[in-house]
């Protein structure tokens, strides 16, 4: 036979483990267990049987607002807030990596984020998302934070071919800042600068005949992709800065 189920705040008041109002705001911090896993979905049901517990303030380090770095994989849009609902199919748990940060996760975490650095579809790589309007903000000024790309190329570089690159001014008829442009190997170059629009890495590369195979950031400011995995992504960590 079926357990009846009832609603989780429902069931909390029941047990006299706080208010109705308070059960809700306590499910949203992630800071209710059912049988040991954490439950932070309104609306959520359990059964008279199973063992609920509340998990004292301290014992969850979950900020209202997070951002977070994602391993974007190319062919995946990350240019504005219209390419979230792709980006959020990646923004899965079992995709989380800790790197330096002891954030336990909630599904709020994932919604109502904005792409900030953008990066085009077909380069993949470090991308930035953030709930945080005031880092938005710093963000959004992408001239105030070098980036760094590895770009592989489909042919052998000529030796003369990466500082032609990086005397680069013009491309097209748009004008471009200063950037360095250094040759790893005979089809590897990596690529520092402190602006990116659309299409500017390949834009780039055609205007010396030079094809891209792909292309990777690697770095954002000081934050680096380090091993993060394609496609996983982890929370900025308290004391990291852009």
């Amino acid at each position: 036979m079926t357990q009846e189920t009832l609603r989780l705040s429902k069931r909390m008041v029941e047990l006299g483990l706080c208010s109705r109002r308070e059960a809700d705001e306590l499910i949203e911090q992630g800071r209710v267990q059912v049988d040991g896993r954490t439950v932070d979905l309104l609306g959520s049901r359990v059964t008279p049987t199973q063992h609920i517990a509340v998990l004292p303030a301290t014992a969850s380090a979950a900020p209202e607002r997070v951002t977070l770095l994602l391993n974007k994989p190319a062919g995946v849009r990350g240019w504005n807030a219209d390419d979230m609902l792709g980006l959020s199919a990646l923004l899965r748990p079992e995709q989380l990596h800790a790197g330096g940060s002891d954030i336990r996760f909630l599904k709020k975490h994932v919604q109502r984020q904005q792409v900030e650095v953008p990066l085009d579809p077909n380069a993949s790589g470090l991308l930035v998302l953030t709930q945080d309007g005031r880092l938005a903000q710093r963000l959004a000024q992408a001239q105030d934070f070098e980036q760094e790309f590895l770009v592989w190329v489909t042919a052998d570089l000529g030796a003369d071919t990466a500082s032609l690159l990086g005397h680069t001014r013009e491309v097209g008829e748009q004008t471009i800042r200063p950037l360095k442009v250094t040759r790893q190997s005979d089809r590897q170059l990596r690529v520092l600068l402190r602006e990116y629009r659309p299409g500017l890495i390949p834009a780039l590369c055609a205007s010396v005949g030079l094809g891209v195979a792909s292309y990777k950031r690697i770095r954002v400011g000081r934050l680096a992709l380090g091993d993060l995995p394609e496609g996983g992504w982890r929370y900025l960590g308290q004391y990291e800065r852009f």
